[in-house]
């Protein structure tokens, strides 16, 4: 059935509204609602390589693997930057930090971040939140990369009490805690009334991991950056 006719056709009871197996009253599933760890499968080095990672499905796997994706912004700012607009969604198109247009007609990252890109000083700061990135390693990650991801209970049913019955959203959030400086970045991931994949919908979900944490450094940490 083509996506014309699919239109022109009765949505099924089958494929109705009714709750999903294993999901709460809100569409909430009990297994996203806990702390995770996310393995980053195969360290996707293009959009299509990240597509095929990704279960966009499950926001725990969006959540990880848009880390990655601003991870690699530092190494290859066009393959970063698209695995970030196939991640984001644009409902915050004023937000600090990453924006995919919207009413600002303003796309991509802030000029101020791509000054960090380009000092070696910040450009490490993102890979300190995977598993293994400590100051004794000059914050290497562990291979294969991995993301603790900290379920943020309070503000997942905050947001939905506000957001699901009058926008149709359900949200979940994590938060990300750097192995530099302590930083806690919050991530929320959205899937919209309609859809069964998830979004990230905070641009500060980006900027936030390159808050600067640079006291953690010692000599001997900064002496291993680029090791």
């Amino acid at each position: 059935m083509g996506l014309l006719d699919k239109a022109m056709s009765r949505v099924s009871d089958e494929n109705g509204s009714g709750a999903k197996s294993g999901m709460d009253a809100n569409g909430l599933n009990p297994a996203w609602a806990q702390d995770r760890t996310v393995t980053i499968t195969k360290e996707p080095e293009s959009l299509e390589e990240l597509k095929a990672a990704v279960d966009v499905t499950d926001p725990g796997s969006v959540a990880a693997y848009w880390v990655y994706s601003v991870f690699c912004l530092t190494a290859d700012y066009d393959i970063g930057m698209s695995m970030m607009k196939y991640l984001f969604a644009d409902i915050e198109p004023y937000g600090r930090g990453f924006t995919e247009g919207g009413l600002s007609g303003k796309a991509g990252w802030d000029t101020y971040f791509n000054e960090r890109l380009r000092d070696d000083d910040y450009r490490w700061l993102p890979r300190a939140y995977f598993a293994g990135a400590e100051a004794k390693n000059g914050f290497h990650p562990e291979v294969p990369l991995t993301v603790q991801l900290h379920y943020n209970k309070p503000n997942t049913e905050s947001i939905n009490e506000q957001s699901l019955k009058q926008l149709g959203r359900l949200c979940v959030v994590y938060y990300v805690e750097s192995n530099a400086g302590g930083n806690k970045v919050n991530l929320e991931v959205v899937k919209f009334d309609g859809s069964d994949r998830f979004y990230v919908t905070k641009g500060t979900a980006s900027t936030g991991l390159f808050y600067d944490q640079r006291s953690a450094l010692t000599a001997e940490a900064r002496a291993k950056l680029w090791e």
